[in-house]
């Protein structure tokens, strides 16, 4: 039985803890600084995703300073922006109102990077304003990195392989999945990283990975014989049936890229929100040979294809 992530208690996981270490420390002071948020929290990565985060945040705000009257990409204007942010990252003043949900973002990242470092990975190559992924994101983004850093540095080396400097989100996503096939080394072991967690509020597999139900066949003739014919959006919410994005556990997302769809997240993405968005079995059958079997050149007898499949069968409660 594969584990998937525990969306929901990461996520409650993340608030508590954030809650607990804010109340801690602005019980005695209105405001955080640069050199108290590197001390916040015993784990490390955690104060370090901090950082990231809010310099991410300030670089979104000062690209609204840009103005079409004056030239951003002078030279003079360059260094003199460089020289604002090094000053501003010496005084940083951040109220707890505004910090506790920086925290709770940022505890999360930190459990993402921890237990399942491909979705880290994949969502900082996703969450680009203008859908391109610069060398030097890459470098900055390693400033902040203390464990399952292997993949990143196997992304940058592959940037510099190439001789790019900036790709386009498709391109960075069939890059990484490169990178992560033929990657030597393995993640981080699970037992040191939850005691680090655990190290100010308690954290167990239970809290990060959930095990995937298997129904037995009264369960399945319940839900033929309640079956009725509703939209997509009214089949999640009364059935509780999951999307299949939601099914996926990490080792098939990766599998089902790799091998079905040629290293193509996007082009995997959008073929299973394609899927979720079927009528009925039949339908979503009928498509994907049409569109990604004949394409791809599936052979329908692989282990792979079958387990695709029988996603999909899960997917219409079949």
């Amino acid at each position: 039985m594969e584990s998937k992530l525990n969306h929901q208690a990461i996520d409650a996981y993340s608030k508590a803890l954030a809650k607990q270490l804010c109340q801690t420390f602005f019980s005695n002071s209105s405001h955080i600084s640069g050199k108290e948020i590197l001390e916040l929290s015993p784990n490390k990565q955690i104060n370090l995703m901090v950082l990231k985060n809010l310099f991410k945040k300030w670089k979104k705000e000062n690209a609204k300073l840009q103005s079409p009257y004056f030239d951003y990409h002078s030279d003079e204007v360059k260094k003199a922006m460089k020289d604002f942010m090094n000053t501003l990252s010496r005084h940083i003043y951040v109220k707890k109102e505004h910090f506790e949900p920086l925290l709770k973002e940022s505890i999360k990242d930190s459990v993402l990077l921890a237990f399942s470092p491909y979705d880290f990975y994949s969502k900082e190559i996703n969450q680009r304003d203008d859908s391109r992924l610069r060398l030097s994101d890459l470098k900055d983004l390693k400033k902040y990195i203390k464990f399952n850093d292997f993949l990143l540095d196997g992304l940058i080396e592959n940037f510099e392989s190439h001789k790019e400097q900036v790709v386009f989100n498709d391109t960075a996503f069939e890059m990484f999945n490169e990178v992560c096939s033929n990657a030597d080394e393995q993640p981080a072991d699970i037992q040191p990283l939850l005691s680090e967690f655990s190290k100010t509020l308690p954290l167990s597999i239970a809290d990060v990975y959930l095990e995937e139900e298997k129904e037995h066949p009264g369960m399945l003739n319940e839900k033929l014989q309640s079956k009725e014919k509703q939209s997509l959006a009214d089949t999640l919410a009364k059935s509780g049936r999951k999307s299949m994005m939601k099914m996926l556990t990490l080792n098939q997302r990766f599998m089902f890229v790799n091998e079905l769809f040629d290293g193509k997240q996007n082009q995997f993405l959008s073929a299973v929100e394609q899927i979720d968005n079927m009528e009925n079995h039949k339908e979503a059958s009928s498509h994907i040979k049409k569109s990604f079997a004949d394409k791809y050149n599936w052979d329908m007898e692989t282990e792979e294809v079958q387990e695709f499949m029988e996603l999909v069968e899960k997917r219409f409660g079949r």
